[in-house]
């Protein structure tokens, strides 16, 4: 009997408490998963050599020792994935409405290179031990995977317990994977063919010569089946089988609220400035997290606020109210989730962005987690008559969706044209409080910090930010009825209608080779008497010489500054304008250095 009751305990012991040890790994701080993933690598190495050396054993105890490396190659594949090493092509949610074949696609590219990477361990394992007597380790290794598939189809399709409680925070957009309902078809089929496999098992321990290696084996291989078969009804009964690994499960600690200062204004009127200023005056002891907002794919904006003591959160390829869709307060809870700040700040794309914005921190899930919303507006002064000429309706919603507008550049204007723009503003937005600056100062001797300290929080009202839904319906709505506006009143804006309804197209490029700096400041210049299209703005890094600069033109202005570029930086440019000749920009820019491959974007 104790041959019998023997192995069973230590195939429980050792399933138990592998599956709890790495939930309790992957609830620790991100900063430990290096470590953890080097042991688990350690591991993985000993336990391949392990179940080499034990393939030739073919007493009991070598049934234990392939055993148990079997299980232990398998814990690198789980450690790897739920760390976020080992995961697939896709790290986002699968976008609300989303369902079908193309649901499932989506759901494929979370983990492509895990189950890759299993496919490729089960073949390693399989050719380690090739034509030796002792399989148990093959064994071990295949049911594990065949408990993983169908345990992961099942709550896709659905089951009535998720555990979503085992996610950690950094794979939240699994849940929109995960599927709650009493049962899906799937199930019985995986019950009753798991159960027939563990049916042949036992028939195979039971011919066998007890306390014998055959024996030892198969009641590892089965014992390990029958967990897999319990854990899949685990999955539709209403039993709280988490409770079995509640010790590995770390306390989640809650978000704490934060402040939100958004930084809103016009292409190129000096946002990515102001937010770099932002943060050299924050508080080191508070932890701030920074969401950049681009136009284009390359996430300029957010390598240049990288490595200034802030988490930052890129939201690429366009404006937040499309880019996160309707789970915008959704994602920003998951994102509040994972890195707990203090304060948040964000730099959205246009006012529709803005508008979005607070209505999401509104919702009843993330009102209670916002102390307080902030808004300033950044208006470039050099540019303010061309600008309001071509979209006044434009400038009336920036100046009513924020109690303060910072005319910045003013070094480029005279005294009469401060004037007339506060004039302007104060005609569009009665009682607003206007700042001038240059480069993102304050000229009045505030910090930009002190300025935003004054602002009242609006969060908490109901009836608080009636001006920023004004206006940003009234903008849609005036620029629908205005020349070449193809966008129907109180539509709703995603990007590419945001880009319409301004007038603009977005280009951008990834760039090889050392750039000649005078090549590219004759061709910025190029690019200002626009002989590639009406150029809004048009931003980039590149290498030049020995190191890197950073060029850019806004309001008609270009310029080339060092930039200090962080590892792995890749060079690349972005425009938008109308009428972009992107054929053009593109072989502009090839010329622009020495010869190498451009991708375009």
């Amino acid at each position: 009997m104790l041959a019998v009751v023997k192995p069973i305990a230590f195939a429980l012991f050792v399933w138990w408490f592998s599956t709890g040890l790495i939930i309790w790994l992957d609830g620790l701080p991100r900063k430990t998963f290096k470590w953890s993933m080097i042991g688990a690598t350690v591991v993985l190495g000993v336990s391949l050599y392990g179940l080499r050396a034990s393939a030739s054993m073919t007493s009991p105890a070598g049934a234990y020792y392939a055993f148990t490396c079997g299980l232990l190659a398998w814990g690198w594949q789980e450690i790897s994935f739920y760390m976020g090493y080992v995961t697939g092509t896709r790290k986002e949610a699968c976008p609300e409405g989303c369902g079908g074949f193309k649901h499932f696609i989506h759901a494929i590219q979370t983990s492509l290179w895990h189950e890759l990477s299993i496919i490729f361990f089960s073949l390693l394992v399989v050719g380690l031990t090739w034509g030796q007597p002792n399989q148990v380790g093959v064994w071990t290794f295949m049911v594990l995977w065949w408990m993983h598939q169908s345990a992961k189809l099942n709550v896709f399709l659905g089951v009535r317990n998720l555990n979503e409680e085992f996610l950690p925070a950094h794979l939240d957009f699994l849940k929109s994977f995960l599927t709650k309902k009493p049962m899906n078809l799937l199930f019985p089929i995986s019950i009753t063919v798991s159960t027939l496999i563990l049916g042949d098992m036992i028939t195979r321990t039971m011919h066998a010569v007890p306390a014998s290696f055959d024996a030892t084996a198969w009641i590892f291989i089965a014992t390990l089946m029958f967990f897999a078969i319990l854990e899949h009804w685990f999955l539709v009964l209403p039993i709280p089988a988490a409770a079995l690994w509640a010790w590995g499960l770390h306390k989640k600690k809650g978000v704490s609220p934060f402040t939100v200062d958004v930084v809103a204004g016009f292409l190129g009127a000096g946002k990515t400035t102001t937010m770099s200023r932002l943060l050299a005056e924050a508080n080191p002891q508070e932890r701030t997290l920074v969401l950049a907002n681009d136009f284009s794919n390359m996430g300029i904006d957010a390598s240049l606020l990288a490595g200034r003591g802030a988490d930052v959160v890129e939201l690429a390829n366009g404006c937040i109210c499309c880019s996160l869709q309707k789970d915008l307060a959704k994602q920003l809870l998951e994102i509040a989730n994972l890195h707990q700040p203090n304060r948040v700040l964000i730099e959205p794309s246009g006012v529709a962005d803005v508008a979005a914005l607070i209505a999401a921190l509104r919702k009843p899930e993330l009102a209670p987690l916002v102390k307080s919303l902030r808004v300033v507006t950044l208006l470039d002064a050099a540019a303010f008559l061309g600008d309001f000429a071509r979209m006044p309706n434009y400038f009336e919603a920036q100046a009513k969706v924020s109690p303060v507008v910072i005319v910045n550049k003013i070094d480029l204007v005279q005294q009469g044209s401060l004037e007339m723009i506060r004039h302007t503003l104060m005609s569009l937005h009665p009682g607003v409080q206007i700042v001038f600056a240059n480069f993102g100062f304050p000229t009045n001797g505030k910090t930009l910090t002190s300025l935003l300290t004054d602002l009242p929080g609006f969060i908490a009202q109901k009836d608080e930010g009636k001006d920023d839904k004004d206006a940003m319906h009234t903008w849609k709505a005036r620029e629908s009825s205005s020349q070449g506006v193809g966008l129907k009143q109180g539509s709703k804006v995603r990007r590419s209608e945001q880009e319409v309804a301004l007038g603009f197209e977005s280009w951008s490029a990834s760039l090889q080779g050392i750039c000649d700096t005078e090549r590219l400041r004759l061709l910025l210049e190029s690019l200002v008497a626009g002989q590639y299209g009406q150029l809004e703005r048009v931003k980039g890094i590149v290498r030049a010489g020995e190191g890197w600069v950073r060029f850019d033109l806004a309001g008609g202005r270009p310029s080339i500054t060092a930039h200090s570029a962080e590892d792995g930086e890749a060079p690349r440019v972005m425009a938008i304008g109308k009428n972009v000749d992107q054929q053009g920009l593109l072989s502009a820019f090839m010329n622009c250095g020495s010869p190498g491959a451009y991708q375009h974007g």
